[in-house]
């Protein structure tokens, strides 16, 4: 019989240890709550209720849970929003600057092809001018070359070297002599000298 007994009371302390009270599923709730486990807490939560649907703790912990994952949820979707704005405001930021690159780039090239223009423009000046140079040099008498001219005076062309060579040297000679301008004024407080 003490058998009996002793099988009986270890039945009912398993039984009981096994079905847990609405007590014991708050207090399991609150603690993956607290170790930021909400998901086992919120399972915790809905075996709990299916067990006792009247328990207060637990319904008031369910809807405090609920409430809490609404305004995660609107601040995950905030976040999301305003990732998005940012990453639109780099694009935007992204495409202006491309778009400057680009007007830089077609600046250049128009410089560039200005540039072109010019030269193109004095090659064909330079052209111009040479070719009426040619023009005028065709059209003046053909003069005698310079040994003939010297025939003429009666000079050989070593004399009229050693004159021009004279005449040359007399010129820097004159220039020499010639005193510069001052480019500034004199200071009146200093000497002359």
């Amino acid at each position: 019989m003490k058998a009996l007994v002793i099988f009986i009371i270890f039945t009912i302390l398993s039984v009981t240890s096994y079905a847990q009270s609405a007590q014991a599923y708050f207090n399991s709730s609150a603690n993956f709550y607290v170790k930021d486990k909400k998901v086992e807490a919120m399972q915790n939560i809905r075996d709990g209720l299916a067990k006792y649907p009247n328990d207060a703790k637990l319904k008031a912990l369910e809807e405090k849970m609920k409430q809490e994952k609404k305004e995660q949820d609107k601040k995950d979707q905030e976040k999301k929003e305003e990732e998005k704005k940012e990453q639109e405001k780099k694009d935007q930021q992204k495409k202006d600057e491309q778009d400057q690159q680009k007007k830089d780039q077609e600046k250049k090239d128009q410089e560039k092809k200005d540039q072109q223009e010019k030269e193109e423009q004095k090659d064909a000046e330079k052209d111009k001018q040479e070719n009426d140079q040619q023009k005028k040099d065709e059209q003046k008498p053909n003069q005698p070359p310079p040994s003939d001219n010297f025939k003429e005076m009666k000079i050989s062309e070593e004399k009229a070297r050693m004159l021009l060579e004279a005449m040359k040297n007399q010129e820097r000679q004159y220039l020499q002599q010639n005193k510069r301008k001052a480019t500034k004024s004199k200071d009146k407080s200093k000497p002359d000298w």
